[in-house]
C-alpha cells in the first residue's frame, strides 16, 4: 500500500511539479533569447505563426522531457523500494510481471 501512495506523490506529483517548473524556466529562457514575452495565446493575430509554432515546440518538448525524466526516476525509486507491484500496471515491466506471476 505504501508503494502505491509513494507513486502518487513522487510519480504523479513530481511530474506535475516538473512540468510547471520546466514551463517557467522555458518562459524565462524564451524571454531572454527572443526579447519578447512568451506567447500565451498562440491564436492571437499579434503573434506570428513562426513564433507560435516555435513556442509550441519548445514548451511541448521541454515539458515532456521534464515529465519523462521525473517519472522514470520515480518509477525506479518506487520499484526498488516497494517492488514492481507498487507501480501502475502500465509501468510494470512485462518480463518482471510474468516472472512474479510464475513465482506465485
Amino acid at each position: 500500500m505504501g508503494g502505491k501512495i509513494a507513486w502518487q506523490i513522487i510519480g504523479v506529483g513530481g511530474a506535475t511539479l516538473a512540468a510547471l517548473a520546466a514551463r517557467k524556466v522555458l518562459g524565462i529562457v524564451w524571454e531572454k533569447t527572443t526579447h519578447k514575452p512568451v506567447p500565451l495565446n498562440t491564436q492571437d493575430d499579434e503573434v506570428g505563426l513562426s513564433e507560435a509554432i516555435a513556442w509550441t515546440i519548445v514548451s511541448g518538448v521541454g515539458v515532456a522531457v521534464a515529465r519523462l525524466v521525473v517519472e522514470r526516476y520515480a518509477a525506479t525509486t518506487v520499484r526498488n523500494t516497494w517492488g514492481e507491484n507498487a507501480l501502475p500496471k502500465k509501468l510494470q515491466s512485462a518480463a518482471r510481471v510474468s516472472a512474479d506471476d510464475d513465482r506465485r
